[in-house]
C-alpha cells in the first residue's frame, strides 16, 4: 500500500473553517480601527490647512478665512470680501478648493469662520470631528504664535 502525499477533504475544510472564524472576529476590529483613523486623518488635514492659512496671511499681508460649512460637511480656505455686499473670494489654487469631510464624519465649530490677519494673529480655533460610534478629535490653537494641537476626545 501506497500512501498519497496529499492533504484530505476533511483537512482542507477544517483550515477553511478557522481561516473565516479569524476573519469573522477580526472584522469588527477593523471596521473600529479605520473609522478611527479616518476621523484623525481628517483632524490632521484641518490642522495642516490652518497653519498654511497663518503662513498665507503672512506672507501675502492679507486676511484669510477658514469657512467651516457643517450643512455641507466640509470646510474652504476664502479670502474675506471688501465690502458687505460682495461675498469671499475662492482662493486659487490646490488648498482653495471645498474639502469634503468622509462619509460617516461629522464637524462641529463654535464659529462659521476663523480669521488669519496678517500680522500672524488668528481667531481661537476649536474645531471638533467625530465619527458615527462619538469618537473624535479636537483642533485647537489660541490664536497669535500658538501651535495648531489636535487632541483625541475623551468619550461620555
Amino acid at each position: 500500500m501506497r500512501r498519497s502525499a496529499a492533504f484530505t477533504l476533511i483537512e482542507l475544510t477544517l483550515v477553511a473553517v478557522i481561516i473565516l472564524a479569524l476573519i469573522a472576529l477580526s472584522s469588527p476590529l477593523f471596521k473600529s480601527t479605520f473609522s478611527d483613523i479616518t476621523v484623525k486623518d481628517a483632524s490632521y488635514n484641518i490642522s495642516k490647512l490652518i497653519t498654511y492659512a497663518e503662513e498665507k496671511a503672512i506672507l501675502e499681508r492679507k486676511e484669510f478665512k477658514l469657512l467651516i460649512d457643517k450643512g455641507k460637511s466640509g470646510y474652504r480656505l476664502v479670502e474675506p470680501a471688501q465690502t458687505a455686499t460682495t461675498p469671499d473670494r475662492k482662493i486659487t489654487g490646490r488648498f482653495g478648493r471645498f474639502f469634503k469631510l468622509p462619509r460617516g464624519v461629522s464637524i462641529n465649530s463654535e464659529k462659521k469662520y476663523i480669521t488669519f490677519y496678517p500680522d500672524g494673529r488668528c481667531d481661537t480655533v476649536k474645531i471638533d470631528l467625530f465619527d458615527k460610534t462619538g469618537k473624535g478629535y479636537r483642533i485647537s490653537s489660541r490664536g497669535f504664535g500658538s501651535l495648531v494641537e489636535v487632541s483625541q476626545l475623551e468619550s461620555d
